[in-house]
């Protein structure tokens, strides 16, 4: 068996998603210090604390297209779910005087609803997600129109559940908790859930995935539950602490949540996936919207910001992916020359052929 000194191998390199965090980071910084010295009031503290709490909803809404875009996939529905979700809430508190404790987990549920009808009619179509979600964004934001009639739901009394999203601790508003408990939470799962393990792989290689037994169609379905629960969670929290609802509400929210996930370092070909990085795209997003705003800026302006930073994000990954792809060749032929692979060339001649993917397996040809 062949031995290699350890000053031959392969020297470590700067792997690819450290340099997107440490981009998305620096940008942070930058424009921190930047707003700080065109603003006077970016840097106080009542701005940092309104700041925080308008991310609690994005934070909550992110994990769901974290993994939607994780398996290879867009979901362009989650918008109009989250709007769906919190108009229903308010009509059910108003007009049926439901408790609104009651009402959240109605809403949650809704949105798990909502999200497996997408999951089950691109299974049984067979068709992308996002194509599916495409037309039911229409669906629940004509319907979102129908029961509301066009017009905001408010006046909807009193309620400890309106305590509590109005409500501070630590002079942080207490919204701003469960969106860091759903972060961490949903970092230890992508980290430890056999579940999640199968969206990367799904994501990498839905034909290897399937031959190796992920349950694809199923994973699929699962995918928009936690969709659907996460866009329904937010807006649980959005409602608790505006009390009042529109029928225009989460409009570019799931473009905001792509870009996000983008400029953390997730991949639109699916196969990574960082509930960290994708907060860090969502701060960095939120952090120019606010310092937009406090400038005067219109919002049309920032939309086309939005829109910007997706495109480089999006550019910056192909161009980190070809390199990435390069590397890892370069490596696995010297592995294969040192006899440490795990895949070797004589494997083809059975007719099996080598993935240059994240979970590599050598499969038969027909399922490449």
């Amino acid at each position: 068996m062949t031995t290699v000194a350890a000053d031959k191998r392969m020297p470590a390199k700067f792997n690819i998603k450290n340099k997107t965090s440490l981009a998305v980071v620096i940008g942070i910084v930058l424009v921190c210090i930047l707003f700080s010295a065109v603003t006077t009031t970016f840097a106080s503290t009542s701005n940092l604390a309104r700041l925080l709490r308008q991310m609690a909803v994005m934070v909550v809404f992110s994990p769901c297209m974290t993994f939607v875009v994780a398996t290879g996939e867009m979901d362009i529905s989650v918008g109009a779910i989250y709007n769906l979700v919190v108009n229903c809430m308010a009509l059910m508190i108003l007009h049926w005087g439901i408790n609104p404790w009651l009402a959240a987990v109605l809403g949650i549920l809704l949105g798990i609803f909502c999200g497996g009808i997408n999951g089950l009619i691109s299974v049984f179509l067979g068709l992308p997600m996002i194509i599916i979600t495409l037309g039911s964004s229409y669906i629940y934001k004509g319907l979102t129109s129908v029961l509301t009639g066009g017009y905001s739901v408010g006046n909807l009394g009193q309620s400890s559940f309106f305590d509590f999203g109005v409500g501070s601790t630590l002079g942080i508003n207490n919204t701003v908790y469960v969106a860091i408990a759903v972060v961490l939470i949903s970092a230890w799962w992508l980290r430890n859930s056999v579940m999640a393990r199968d969206f990367l792989a799904m994501g990498s290689n839905k034909n290897a995935a399937l031959y190796s037994g992920v349950p694809i169609k199923l994973r699929k379905v699962q995918n928009e539950l936690l969709m659907g629960a996460f866009a329904g969670l937010s807006g649980v929290l959005s409602l608790s602490f505006m009390a009042s609802a529109t029928s225009e509400g989460g409009s570019g929210y799931e473009m905001l949540a792509i870009t996000a996930v983008v400029a953390g370092g997730g991949s639109t070909d699916g196969g990574t996936a960082s509930v960290w990085g994708t907060l860090g795209g969502i701060a960095l997003i939120m952090i120019i919207k606010n310092g937009l705003m406090l400038m005067g800026i219109s919002t049309a302006y920032q939309q086309a910001t939005e829109g910007i930073l997706l495109v480089l994000a999006i550019a910056l990954q192909r161009l980190t992916n070809r390199k990435t792809r390069c590397q890892g060749g370069q490596r696995r032929e010297l592995l294969h020359r040192q006899g440490r692979g795990t895949c070797h060339l004589r494997r083809e001649r059975r007719g099996q052929v080598h993935h240059d993917e994240p979970y590599c397996r050598c499969v038969p040809h027909r399922f490449r």
